[in-house]
This record gives structure tokens, sequence and C-alpha cells, in this order.
């Protein structure tokens, strides 16, 4: 469904003993298009009537340079495209106003996860720089996964991100003439909306009031993924368990029956140390994904907020190296990572196979222990 808004107006509203009285506010053009760009990179809120995260600004890619780069709360990307005044007047005609931001979508449109979170350390930068007026909340989290789950409350696998690209016209006044050619491409299948932004001085109050339109949109079932259920494999993860716990005992400090495996009928089945001097919130995960990522992993999640924990994992990555290991440079899920690449889940039923992850299970957790464990 396509709707479109009407015409913005914005009132002052007075109340004078039980008399209302409303006064029109006059516009005050916006100075540019980097004043237009600060104010919604400071305020993404009124971009769109949902939660954007933004991630990148002034992001080069193939075609140019776009203005913001955001996700939605699926982990599409979200391509906006600024302009001062009309939307299809000046540098910026009716044709280019829609079509460069479809040449920045289709640069966009086969970036993995690293890609993104590329673009995402970059901008880390210049907002730790002082480049971009905004405050350090603006990038929540080390990586674009993790400022994700801080933004939008739930977790994303890598491979779920850049589902789709949605583009967003944004100018101080939308026109007829870009309102009709968003609606035909719209019905050829390309997502895009159009917002008007634009600002208005009330002098009574001495303040400047900001107000939004989106006057092209469409419902957000149009950009809900149908994701596929992560495969699981709760009876090879019952069997791995069954094979680690004996062992585990003597590194936890505790007896068999206080190993416990939680979400063993889950795609990413962890154990957590019952050790009383071992970190809370550290997990020892089972990674079953050879369908989806064409690897097993055993790895160290932390879901906890503790820099001195994720220090000390950095700190300790030529010991992890000489193990087997690899320190990847993350704040919550996959840091220390043993992989065997597989595409075929038909190696979960080979007993060897499953006897060697367990080998290398053990050993993470031993690891974990020696490194994270304060020994007084």
């Amino acid at each position: 469904m396509v709707v479109d808004g009407g015409s913005m107006r914005t009132f002052d509203l007075a109340q004078s003993n039980s008399e209302f009285a409303a006064d029109e506010l006059a516009r005050s053009n916006i100075e540019n298009e980097s004043v237009l760009e600060s104010i919604l990179h400071a305020n993404p809120q009124v971009l769109l009537d949902e939660t954007v995260f933004i991630f990148g600004r002034q992001t080069s890619v193939e075609s140019g340079i776009l203005d913001l780069l955001g996700l939605d709360q699926y982990g599409n990307l979200l391509i906006f495209e600024l302009k001062i005044g009309q939307s299809g007047s000046g540098s910026a005609s009716e044709e280019t106003i829609l079509s460069q931001p479809q040449n920045y979508a289709q640069d966009l449109a086969s970036c993995t996860y690293d890609r993104l979170n590329d673009i995402y350390q970059q901008y880390r930068e210049d907002v730790a720089s002082g480049q971009w007026s905004v405050s350090d909340a603006a990038t929540p989290a080390q990586d674009l996964a993790s400022a994700f789950e801080a933004v939008f409350g739930d977790t994303l696998d890598p491979e779920d991100f850049n589902a789709a690209q949605r583009i967003v016209i944004v100018a101080e006044q939308i026109t007829s003439q870009t309102r009709q050619n968003t609606r035909y491409l719209l019905d050829k299948g390309l997502d895009m909306q159009c917002a008007e932004v634009q600002m208005f001085e009330s002098e009574a109050a001495g303040q400047t009031v900001l107000g939004t339109n989106t006057v092209v949109d469409y419902s957000l079932s149009r950009v809900r993924p149908e994701r596929e259920s992560n495969p699981t494999y709760p009876d090879v993860a019952r069997t791995l368990a069954e094979l680690v716990s004996p062992r585990l005992s003597s590194v936890v400090g505790t007896d068999s029956s206080r190993i416990v495996f939680q979400d063993l009928d889950g795609y990413r089945p962890y154990f957590a140390s019952p050790h009383p001097d071992h970190p809370a919130d550290v997990r020892y995960t089972l990674y079953f994904r050879p369908a989806t990522w064409g690897s097993v992993l055993v790895a160290i999640d932390y879901f906890g907020d503790d820099a001195g924990v994720l220090d000390a994992l950095g700190q300790n990555s030529d010991l992890f190296a000489e193990r087997g290991f690899t320190v990847k440079d993350r704040s919550r899920d996959r840091i220390v990572v043993g992989n065997w690449e597989t595409d075929s889940p038909g190696v979960l039923n080979d007993e060897d196979f499953l006897a060697e992850v367990a080998d290398e299970f053990v050993k993470l957790v031993e690891t974990g222990h020696e490194v994270l464990v304060t020994n007084d």
C-alpha cells in the first residue's frame, strides 16, 4: 500500500483563559545541505516513523558519496538522499534525485556484513575525532552487530544484514513529479519513500521548530524479511555435551553433575562456567552452521560490559593461537574461535569428527580459564 501525505503546516498554539489561539509559523529556509545533513544525523528519529540507526555519513561507494547510511530494525540498509529546497531542483533534477540513490543502492546490494562493519568502523573513527557533531551514543558498540543489538534490542546474524536496500528521498519540499516518479518505482518493486523536513520560527516561544512529513510511504511488511529459521541439531549437541562434561569437571573445579549446557535445542548451545572466579556472562559456545555459514565453530562469547574481560582475551591472542584458536576484534559473540570449514551437515554424524570437536572445545575451556580465572 502506498500512502501520500498532504502539505505540512505548523502552528503555535497558545491558550489565554479559556480561549485557544493558533498562529501559523513562518517557514525558515535551511541554509545548505550540510546543515540539513547535520540536523538529521543528530536526530535520526525524525527521518521516518520507525527507529533508524545511522552508521555512515558521507560514505564513499563506487558511484559517488551518499549522504547518510542507516539500518532499519530488520537489518535492511537505509540510503538517505538529502536536498534543500524542492526535491527536483538546482543540482538535483527530477531524474538525478531518484537515479543517484538507486546507483548507491546497487553499489551496496552485494555488501557483506564485513564490508558494512568496515563502514561502521570508519564512522566510529569520524565520530571519535569530532568530525561529526554527534555524541558517543551514535556509536554504541565496537562492532556493527553489537551496535545493532544495542539500538534495536535484538540480535542479527551477519548473513542477515543487508537483505534489502531502502531508498529515502528527503527534501524541504517533495515535488509532485518526485512523488509520481517514486510511486511508479514502488510499483516496479523498488523500496522508496519520500519525506519532507522543514524548519519554522516561533517568535512567541523564541525557538526553532522542526516539522517532518512522510509524503510517500509504505507498510513495513513490504521490507520485513521472511528469514528461514536457523537449523538446529539437538542430538549432536547432547552427544557433545556428554563427551565433554566429565572432562570439564577438573577445569571448573566442580563435579560433573554441575556441568550444564544451555540451549541444547538451539543453534548455538553453550556452557557457562560455574567456577567462582570465572567472569560471569562468558559463554563457551558450539555453533553448528554447515549449511548456512559453511562451518562448525567452537567459540568464546561475552555478553557482559567489563572491558577487562575483552582486554584479557585480546592480550592472550598468542596463547590462543598456539592452541589453534583465533582471537577476533569483536566485543560480543565469536571473540575467540576454532573453526572447521564444511558445508555438509552430514559431517555432524561422523563420530571421529565429533570427537575432534569435543577435544577442541575442552581445550578452549581450559585456555579460557587459564586466561580469565585469577589465581591468587
